[in-house]
């Protein structure tokens, strides 16, 4: 019997859990800053299942949450370890999952008729199912909002599926169960338009989703449990991703993941929408899959449910639409303000600039000493409020801006962002100019990146030693060439100054000032390693590689002066009177 004391046990303690969790998470929002809150749910998440796989009653279950649980600590090495591919290991998992737990064993075709595998078949195929949703996930999960709305949806209608079934499915009817709960207790970590799930929780849910669907077959319900249904809904993506896989091994110009969203973008819809609009899609191709193996009824219910939830998601993808453009999300120190994005998010924008052709956007990085440069320097300050992004860039910026109770939920390297920018272009076919470095840097950081990302279209190059005649020249040549982003690296504020001056006359949708990044990416200075990085150390081994940079830190006593005479309100600095005074001159 499917309502049995240990299934009324099992859903009493899982919403036991989702009580925990909830609590856990409003108790420590007020305390966290806003990366350090979400690496809090990804923790609190996994423990919630492995609880649930502890009090399990049923050993098949036990095994599968355990082995999302194994591939979750997978995905939290992979972000720990940045670089390294450990997508192999997903493979351990899943071998793991298919010595000791539930594996396909055979298929039942909807003619009642059974295809039997070899006990090594089975291993293999079941090993290859469970460790393949992992990376197919988090290449979905390139493009933030993706991966955790398709979960939601394809989570729900596969659960409706397997509830409408007449077998006796009291595992996967748990597992369900668990799922539906845990996703409606961290909704705003799985729908929201700007936000990737990133590799624990992809690892976790792509492993539970396979899992899902291998409870289905293992129990003689009919191939659509296992395949037309599951690969209905992720049909779209695995199409596009396939098509990726072979134009990066065949042609010098990829197409990259996501054909479709990329060309929503470019017919003008918005980030929230194109992805939005993506999820529906796949949501119907697996109702209109699932319809050539189950009934008319359950079709019907299956159609409902993806319209209800087409209708829910949109409304919760336009509410965090709505709280991520809020002025709220900028924090501000002396009359300038700092976008509170993430990377992600970043680089969506600039695509959604450049598609749209939106005119000469200017796109700033502070650091603790351009933040303090702009407390006297007039033209610098009106840039920064004039930009149409600025990142955080400067650990001294962000510690400064967390002292004052505004922190930001991600810093944005300037190396970071023009990498992946670089890397968005080479599938977009956006044109890239360098300007500014020492003679060959910008060269050598071009052969770099367009040897990193085949594809790449460097439109032009050009070292940062010219004269002030020659700048008519170097725009014409950048408009000739149609390049959509300009990187411009004079150090600052020279670089702002000259984008201000000459960003229009050049044709370019964005410039952006990137400092010293060309010198990094060319290998001329080697970039910081991540315990400098996770220490705020970065300037210093920075200062290390070029001494006479210690002219520069010798300001800084002076910036940390400053913010603390902020903090405490003593700061009589009034950024809007030195506007005045500048407009009076």
């Amino acid at each position: 019997m499917l309502f049995d004391s240990n299934y009324t046990l099992t859903v009493l303690l899982v919403l036991f859990v989702a009580v925990v969790c909830i609590f856990i998470q409003r108790f420590f929002k007020k305390y966290l800053e806003s990366d350090q809150y979400y690496y809090l749910k990804d923790i609190t998440l996994t423990a919630a299942w492995a609880l649930c796989g502890i009090w399990a009653p049923d050993r098949p279950l036990r095994i599968t949450i355990a082995a999302g649980v194994a591939a979750a600590c997978v995905g939290f090495c992979q972000k720990v370890t940045k670089g390294k591919n450990l997508r192999f290991l997903y493979f351990i998992v899943g071998l793991g999952f298919s010595l000791f737990g539930p594996r396909i064993a055979f298929i039942e075709f909807s003619e009642g008729e059974y295809y039997y595998l070899s006990y090594f078949a089975s291993i293999a195929i079941s090993t290859l199912w469970i460790g393949i949703f992992p990376i197919f996930f988090q290449e979905i999960d390139e493009i933030p909002g993706m991966c955790g709305l398709l979960l939601t949806v394809s989570w729900t209608l596969v659960s409706i599926v397997i509830m409408l079934s007449s077998q006796n499915l009291r595992e996967a009817v748990q597992l369900c169960i668990m799922g539906m709960v845990l996703l409606l207790v961290f909704w705003s970590r799985h729908i929201h338009a700007y936000r990737r799930l990133t590799e624990p929780l992809t690892a976790l849910w792509g492993t539970l989703f396979a899992g899902l669907a291998i409870f289905g077959v293992s129990k003689g319900v009919a191939f659509y449990t296992l395949a037309v249904l599951p690969l209905g809904l992720f049909m779209l993506p695995l199409i596009e991703t396939s098509i990726s896989v072979v134009s990066a091994a065949f042609s010098p110009m990829p197409t990259g993941n996501l054909i479709l969203y990329r060309k929503l973008l470019s017919r003008g819809m918005d980030h929230a929408s194109a992805v939005h609009s993506v999820v529906m899609i796949c949501a119907f191709i697996g109702c209109m899959a699932a319809f050539i193996q189950i009934g008319a009824a359950s079709f019907f219910v299956l159609l409902a449910a993806a319209f209800s939830l087409s209708t829910v998601t949109w409304i919760f993808f336009r509410y965090a639409s709505k709280s991520d453009r809020s002025q709220a999300r900028k924090p501000g120190l002396w009359g300038i303000r700092v976008d509170n994005i993430s990377l992600n998010y970043a680089i969506s924008q600039v695509q959604h600039w450049i598609n749209k052709g939106t005119d000469h956007c200017i796109i700033v990085t502070p650091d603790a000493l351009a933040a303090l440069r702009s407390r006297t320097d007039t033209r610098y300050r009106r840039i920064i409020r004039n930009a149409a992004m600025v990142l955080p860039d400067g650990a001294g910026l962000i510690a400064a801006l967390r002292l004052l109770h505004t922190p930001i939920q991600e810093r944005i390297p300037g190396v970071e962002f023009t990498e992946h920018i670089c890397k968005r272009a080479s599938y977009e076919g956006w044109g890239i100019w360098f300007l500014g470095g020492a003679p060959g840097v910008a060269e050598a950081a071009a052969s770099k990146l367009a040897e990193k990302y085949p594809g790449l279209n460097v439109a032009g190059t050009r070292n940062g030693y010219f004269r002030d005649e020659e700048i008519d020249d170097i725009c014409s040549d950048i408009r000739r060439s149609g390049a959509k982003v300009l990187f411009v690296g004079l150090g600052v504020p020279k670089q702002e100054y000259w984008l201000e001056d000459n960003l229009a006359k050049t044709g370019a949708t964005v410039g952006m000032g990137i400092g010293g990044t060309m010198d990094v990416i060319s290998g001329k200075l080697t970039r910081a390693p991540k315990i400098w990085q996770k220490l705020c150390l970065e300037w210093l081994y920075r200062t290390i590689q070029e001494p006479w940079r210690w002219r520069r830190i010798l300001k800084l006593p002076e910036f940390a002066f400053y913010v603390v005479l902020t903090a405490l309100h003593l700061d009589p600095y009034n950024p809007n009177d030195s506007e005045e005074e500048s407009e009076i001159i």
